[in-house]
């Protein structure tokens, strides 16, 4: 008996499979999340309770880490090594025209952020989180914007 020549539906999904795409799509999952939970301004927010900071922290901090991980996707694809350092990821995406500069300086002060958060010794004033909270809801639209629009620019025809 011969060998049948049949794709499953499993193995013809992943040929499709786009990582970037996906990323991008967890992303906004986590824009959304944080834009539901982060008050409609600064004094509620400072005035809130543990557990409102603690989420607007958590969606900072997964915000950024996906952020890094697509840009390492990225730059995997164009066939260099990733590099270690979180910021260099961006720097790299600049360079290769995906970012503009005012997304790349903002995402550099995000990752300052990101240290004083996931550092126990370092603090953050809760206003300060917020306000970096409402800009990276802003450059992070800016930022998957950005990336759609160079992978249409640089798609094959």
């Amino acid at each position: 008996m011969g060998k049948r020549n049949t794709r499953s539906p499993k193995r013809s999904m992943n040929r499709r499979f786009n990582p970037v795409k996906a990323k991008l799509e967890s992303i906004n999952e986590c824009f959304d999340q944080l834009r539901h939970g982060l008050p409609a301004n600064q004094e509620e927010y400072v005035e809130g309770d543990r557990i409102t900071h603690s989420y607007v922290k958590s969606c900072f901090l997964m915000i950024i880490q996906r952020a890094v991980d697509i840009n390492n996707v990225i730059i995997e694809f164009s066939g260099q090594t990733p590099p270690q350092q979180k910021h260099h990821s961006f720097r790299a995406l600049h360079q290769n025209s995906a970012i503009d500069r005012e997304t790349l300086d903002f995402f550099m002060r995000a990752l300052d952020y990101y240290e004083k958060i996931t550092n126990p010794y370092q603090e953050l004033a809760p206003s300060e989180l917020y306000d970096a909270s409402r800009e990276l809801l802003k450059y992070g639209e800016m930022y998957t914007q950005q990336l759609e629009n160079f992978f249409v620019n640089f798609s094959p025809s």
